[in-house]
């Protein structure tokens, strides 16, 4: 019997082990003062997080349902929760980078039989391990892998054609320099949908550089 009526510990429920904590660390007998639990939540992996945002409207938290929207940032969005988001005129801290609705784009995705958001040139699905590139002007929207390949000829800014479209569109080769500091994120084209967190981080200063200097 234990001390206050209850089972007797064992030896692997009284070793204190690294990365866990006693469920009621009080001292005494007994099952609870001498039980172990896991101290720290479980995380949620990068592309893991990714996978999220490639499923969520970051606006509402709700399964992204067509049409979708997309941000500078390239983030996601229900076009519905973005309507409402203007229309009740709240500003919200992680949407300072948008004024209205000039600062959205709605996107071309390719859909496949599952539902799926797919790459109209490669039908590869888009997801954390396989990022997407947003062509601002027309709001087509292809694989980064793929919109690399076939504009690896153009080194240099200027007029491009979109490989879905045909539609012309302001290239920067140096867009996908994220960290650069020189690369206006609004003199070219190209979006780089659901970025990670710290590649957000950058956009995001970015961004607000150009509202302080235009204001």
């Amino acid at each position: 019997m234990g001390g206050d009526g209850g089972s007797i510990p064992g030896r692997i429920d009284l070793v204190r082990t690294s990365g866990y904590t006693f469920v009621r660390n009080l001292g005494g007998m007994g099952y609870s003062p001498n039980t172990q639990m896991k101290t720290a939540d479980e995380h949620l992996t990068t592309a893991q997080i990714k996978d999220l945002r490639w499923k969520t409207c970051s606006l509402s938290q709700e399964p992204l349902s067509r049409p979708i929207m997309a941000c500078r940032v390239g983030l996601l969005y229900n076009k519905e929760a973005v309507i409402k988001y203007m229309l009740a005129k709240k500003p919200l801290v992680t949407m300072q980078h948008t004024k209205n609705l000039k600062d959205f784009k709605e996107v071309n995705f390719g859909v496949d039989t599952t539902r799926s958001f797919i790459c109209p040139i490669t039908y590869t699905e888009f997801c954390g391990a396989n990022r997407a590139v947003l062509i601002w002007k027309c709001g087509c929207c292809i694989s980064e892998k793929a919109f690399k390949e076939l504009m690896k000829c153009q080194t240099s800014q200027g007029e491009a054609v979109c490989p879905n479209c045909n539609a012309t569109f302001m290239y920067n080769p140096r867009a996908f320099d994220l960290q650069s500091t020189t690369v206006d994120p609004v003199s070219h084209d190209i979006v780089l949908l659901v970025p990670d967190q710290s590649e957000e981080g950058y956009i995001r200063a970015k961004l607000a550089t150009k509202v302080k200097t235009t204001r």
